[in-house]
């Protein structure tokens, strides 16, 4: 049986609040043509279909239009399974309807995990499309689940899976161990660990993942299919692909990866303002999406306009920033590559001149810690993807509990940070850094000060 695996469409995504719906179709069109010429018996889709739980009109109707030519043009049947950007009730409506014409939709959890089976010259072969699994689902659906995490969660899921015949294949939508992150990928959780081990794939013939960025395999037999596109700055070295499985009679397989060309690739540049203005003419990515870094030691004026009239899709600019006399490019601060607490203690050893002490510390990760949980959970205004009080990109159960929390956990924040605050060497670094540098505290790379207006702040993570 041949198998198209993809995953991470994050239909209807905003990259610093440039649509990629555009780019998405392109892409999605060059998907149709690998399913068509590489002759699939089946499209496996391993969650995070869309960006956010309501999704906009555009990405609904580019996923009705790719799956229509799918399933009713070329008769491929597909299997789609929610991923945790996705609503699970949402993506399922209509799922026993459609389930007869070949489109097989998993609902999400306490729903039923329920075997698709497909048949090939060498007998059935049996998917389980399991969605995305977090500990609190199955504390709503098993009341005699006292906390656990997520691998153990995942553990409970797959003991409880229905027999099914012959060859077996798994969808999943998970952070198994191993993995290579992205910054675009959504934290599944803070405070505690949200990997799952790939031994909870062995006893299947092949495990289709979904939710890490890049195609990458994670054990003998498991497999990111990673995004279609790149959707953050920390990508830029991934080349997409779309995967192409043979399974064959015995359970053995052959993985074969299509790369896939984007309309606009998505890189980053530096050197100095005059430099890179003198080589937008030869380049032939100048429309690519682009990070701009900028070198120049002394001030610039007006060089986020001179640098978008010669490169029409710069997404962020930023100002590389050196430390004292002698210390060249090893003063400033690098976030590339860095976590929101590495950004943030960073920053203060920069713009304080020393380390923080362990009070501080206290105080500002409670105080990240809150901003990324609220982010998780939907607290964000621009994460939301949800009705005011209801439910978020990251799922709806358990929401009043959740949010009951963070207000606790702000409160005492906002108490050890006000303790903090008060102390000297604190406020000269605050007012240091408020004259000093462009890198505000908890950015990426993608966020940094001195993007275009109305160009920051587009990706809530993946």
């Amino acid at each position: 049986m041949r198998i198209l695996h993809l995953a991470d469409l994050h239909l209807g995504k905003l990259v610093h609040e440039v649509s990629m719906t555009g780019d998405q179709a392109h892409v999605l069109e060059q998907v149709l043509t690998i399913a068509r010429e590489g002759k699939a018996d089946v499209v496996a889709v391993s969650g995070d279909v869309y960006d956010r739980s309501i999704p906009p009109v555009a990405a609904t109707q580019l996923m009705d239009e790719f799956l229509s030519r799918l399933v009713l043009d070329m008769g491929i049947p597909v299997i789609l399974t929610p991923g945790n950007h996705d609503s699970p009730e949402r993506l399922a409506f209509g799922s026993r309807l459609l389930r007869g014409r070949g489109l097989h939709i998993a609902p999400g959890l306490p729903g039923e995990i329920v075997p698709v089976t497909l048949e090939d010259a060498h007998g059935p072969v049996s998917f389980l499309p399991l969605p995305y699994v977090a500990p609190i689902m199955l504390k709503e659906r098993e009341d005699d689940l006292a906390g656990g995490d997520f691998d153990e969660a995942l553990g409970r899921v797959m003991a409880s899976l229905p027999p099914a015949e012959g060859r077996r294949v798994c969808l999943a939508h998970c952070l198994t161990l191993g993995g290579s992150t992205s910054d675009s990928e959504r934290p599944l959780s803070i405070g505690g660990t949200s990997q799952v081990s790939p031994a909870h794939f062995a006893s299947f013939q092949l495990a289709l993942l979904g939710h890490l960025h890049r195609p990458q395999q994670v054990a003998q037999n498991a497999f990111y299919a990673g995004s279609l596109l790149k959707y953050s700055f920390s990508e830029v070295d991934h080349v997409k692909s779309a995967a192409l499985y043979d399974l064959a009679a015995d359970g053995t397989f052959t993985r074969e990866l299509v790369p896939l060309t984007p309309r606009r690739d998505m890189r980053a540049l530096s050197g100095e303002l005059g430099e890179l203005l003198a080589r937008a003419d030869s380049d032939p990515g100048r429309d690519d999406y682009l990070w701009i870094e900028l070198t120049d030691r002394g001030a610039l004026y007006d060089y986020a306009s001179k640098l978008r009239q010669a490169y029409p899709n710069v997404l962020s600019i930023t100002k590389a920033i050196y430390g004292a006399e002698g210390q060249g490019d090893g003063g400033g601060i690098s976030v590339r590559g860095k976590s929101e607490w590495d950004i943030v203690a960073a920053f203060f050893r920069r713009a304080g001149g020393r380390e923080l002490d362990p009070a501080e510390e206290d105080a500002l990760r409670a105080v990240v810690d809150e901003m990324l949980r609220a982010e998780v959970l939907g607290g964000m205004p621009d994460d939301a993807g949800g009705e005011p009080g209801g439910e978020s990109g990251g799922g709806s159960r358990g929401q009043q509990a959740n949010q009951q929390a963070n207000q606790q956990a702000r409160q005492q924040a906002r108490q050890q940070a006000g303790q903090s605050a008060n102390q000297p060497a604190s406020q000269s670094a605050r007012q240091r850094a408020s004259q000093r540098t462009h890198t505000s505290p908890g950015t990426s790379p993608d966020q940094s000060a001195g993007n275009l207006p109305g160009e920051a702040g587009g990706e809530a993570g993946a």
